[in-house]
């Protein structure tokens, strides 16, 4: 079959007894080019996708066995499917994705906006790694359509002269902004930006230098107090012959945004935590299995001493009674007792055995502090924290993990504190360790070695440097610069999304710091994370 360049080939894996949103809805805003073709089972699918001209499957989670199907099917080799999940279930978004599954779409209320986007960015993945000569041209197009629903869903615009008032707003500024263009119109935008300083707010300096400003996050302050944070691009506005008029700026809220992120990183560090569910349990097993038999023989001890006391009571009743001949007996009785028990030893090993048990309930309740710790959600704002603390932390977590095969070597700096959101930073560390330990591993295989990992913390350049480096498989010279990108993983299918060194890199980014690494193949890799020390005094969320 010849398709027309710009043609897109879409089928729609639909249960007949579905009520969830209907798909092919929100994909028709794609355009009249896309074509869209509903079936209902993984066979009706393969047969349709013989000759190679379908560019995506969205497969409904509904369909039950028949998705999965259709992932054993596709997902390894494509076209790329998507798969809709009507609950949000974390789990069966995870399970999707690692039986192949290109990316995984919630039917909720953002449903129509989000699957065009999420389509047309696997569409262009299918097309440039499968059809690139055709398609050229039109992923330019899909590209560009793609970057005006990014830009422009839910954006508000203000217009305003060089002063800083606002000559116009659209309706969704008006509603952000908590005012009605009647009276915002002539207000200087100054008030909104409450404790920013004047050379840091975005528009100020569009007005006072032409500086052009594209998703950018800050923060706007409501007349009733209440705060907003926004993403925010501006530009300068001029007439025919380039005399400077004012600026604009479009913005969006970004509050339902910071919330989902917040969701997603909570909910890949709980399915990190899973992952390292194995081992953490082994080493909690541990020390409960010597506290437990440690109960039980200090259970017997306590019968052997409770014998001898009885003795001694029956000692102290002979004193009393001041019969020498029962003084005699029962003294008599007491030693008997106390040899056949052997009091001197049971006292020495219910001591050794109360100290053990003591260390490890300890231990028991560092791990359990550690995972609480990690699970915990951030706070709404940076606060200042203590770098060492919370890389150590997380290498207590994933160590049950990597103990068998790696050697843990620790140089922490002294270091300043920084304002982060500690959480976001420990999910940065966990992915490093976590990465590093599987490199380790599938350089050692079976051959019985150890790998090492260091774990070097030092003040660098106004900031702090975090390197983890491991003498693991190493990563090839054409893909480092790859390695940051969503989704890209050279991990067998099953094993990764490639999400996780890009969910590093715009967390430390939002941090503004930096995350770079190097790589010898066979040798060692290092990745160094650099951040702002505490004179920064503010951090994007």
């Amino acid at each position: 079959m010849k398709r027309a360049v710009a043609e897109v080939q879409i089928i729609v894996a639909r249960s007949i007894e579905s009520t969830a949103p209907d798909p092919t809805s929100a994909l028709r805003r794609l355009g009249s080019d896309a074509r869209i073709e509903v079936l209902h089972s993984a066979a009706a699918c393969r047969a349709r996708c013989r000759d190679g001209s379908v560019d995506l499957i969205v497969a409904e989670a509904a369909l039950g066995d028949e998705c999965w199907k259709l992932l054993e099917e596709f997902g390894p080799k494509g076209p790329p499917v998507i798969v809709v999940n009507r609950d949000g279930n974390e789990y069966a978004a995870l399970e999707a994705f690692k039986r192949g599954a290109a990316d995984c779409v919630v039917a909720g209320d953002e449903f129509a906006d989000v699957l065009p986007v999420v389509a047309l960015e696997q569409i262009q993945r299918w097309r440039s790694a499968h059809d690139q000569d055709v398609a050229e041209r039109r992923i330019r197009d899909l590209e560009s359509y793609n970057q005006n629903i990014i830009q422009n869903l839910n954006s508000a615009l203000l217009v305003v002269d060089l002063d800083g008032r606002i000559v116009f707003s659209n309706p969704p500024a008006e509603e952000i902004l908590g005012e009605s263009a009647e009276t915002l119109r002539g207000r200087p935008i100054w008030p909104w930006f409450a404790g920013i300083p004047r050379d840091e707010i975005h528009v100020a300096r569009t007005l006072e230098t032409g500086e052009r400003f594209k998703g950018l996050e800050s923060t706007l302050t409501r007349a009733d107090g209440t705060t907003v944070p926004i993403g925010i691009s501006s530009a300068p506005v001029s007439d025919g012959a380039g005399n400077k008029l004012g600026a604009v700026a479009i913005f969006s809220d970004l509050t339902e945004i910071k919330l989902l992120r917040r969701k997603v990183l909570q909910t890949e560090k709980m399915a990190s935590i899973g992952q390292l569910a194995a081992g953490i349990a082994h080493e909690i097993n541990n020390p409960m299995g010597f506290i437990h038999a440690n109960l039980f023989q200090m259970a017997e001890y306590l019968t052997d001493l409770r014998r001898a006391w009885d003795e001694v009571g029956a000692l102290q009743a002979a004193v009393a009674g001041g019969d020498l001949a029962d003084i005699q007996r029962s003294s008599e009785d007491l030693a008997a007792v106390s040899k056949e028990v052997d009091v001197a030893f049971v006292l020495s090993d219910f001591a050794k055995a109360i100290r053990e048990s003591q260390e490890g309930s300890e231990r028991i309740r560092h791990i359990v502090n550690d995972l609480r710790d990690f699970s915990h959600r951030d706070s709404e704002h940076p606060v200042l924290a203590d770098i060492n603390q919370f890389l150590d932390s997380t290498a207590g977590i994933v160590w049950p993990m990597m103990k068998h095969l790696v050697v843990l070597e620790k140089e922490y700096g002294d270091l300043p504190k920084v304002y982060c959101y500690p959480m976001q930073l420990q999910q940065v560390f966990m992915n490093l360790l976590v990465n590093a330990y599987q490199a380790i591993e599938e350089r050692i295989a079976d051959s019985g070695e150890t790998g090492t990992i260091w774990l070097r913390t030092e003040p660098r350049s106004g900031g702090v440097a975090i390197i983890v480096k491991d003498t693991g498989a190493g990563i090839a010279a054409e893909n480092l610069d790859r390695i940051f990108d969503p989704f890209f993983t050279t991990k067998k299918v099953g094993m990764g999304t490639g999400l996780g060194l890009s969910t590093c890199f715009n967390i430390v980014e939002r941090h503004g710091g930096s995350l770079v690494a190097e790589s010898e193949p066979g040798v060692a890799t290092a990745f160094t994370v650099w951040l702002p020390g505490a004179d920064l005094e503010r951090c994007a969320d």
